[in-house]
């Protein structure tokens, strides 16, 4: 794709904007496209071209802590200090692993680091709204002592 394809309009269909029949992927074709995407990332993951650097297997380490810490804090009859320490040990955990792949950004076009900005985005407001209604959640079960 050149940089004036980027500004050529869709066409819905599925097709590159380009008019090019059958070159690259399908750009709208939905849960598909997922499904594709997954596949993708699952074989890129263990190719052989893939290198993965040390601070890779350290925050993947680091999410595995944190994960066992979590479920720790929550099943474990611990004060209220304890059961925040793994809290603030994972919010530091996932920085460490988001700063350790932004870096990813400066090897892509400017149309892909957008796409990659709006998807990080997208997830951030997705954590958010979901932390909040699992915290409403929690208020309106507490709220309601247990009755449904």
């Amino acid at each position: 794709m050149t940089e004036s394809d980027i500004h050529k309009p869709d066409t819905g269909s599925g097709a590159p904007a380009s008019g090019e029949a059958g070159t690259g992927p399908p750009r709208r074709a939905g849960i598909r496209n997922f499904f594709l995407a997954l596949r993708h990332i699952n074989e890129a993951s263990v190719a052989d071209a893939v290198r993965q650097r040390f601070s890779d297997y350290v925050s993947i380490g680091l999410v595995i802590i944190c994960i066992f810490s979590l479920v720790g804090a929550v099943a474990l009859p611990v004060s209220l200090q304890f059961r925040l320490l793994p809290l603030i040990f994972t919010v530091g955990a996932i920085v460490f692993y988001i700063i350790n792949r932004l870096g990813i950004v400066l090897s892509l076009s400017q149309r892909q680091a957008l796409i990659v900005w709006q998807i990080l985005s997208a997830a951030f407001w997705l954590g958010v709204t979901s932390a909040m209604l699992v915290i409403l959640s929690c208020f309106y079960f507490f709220n309601m002592g247990g009755r449904l």
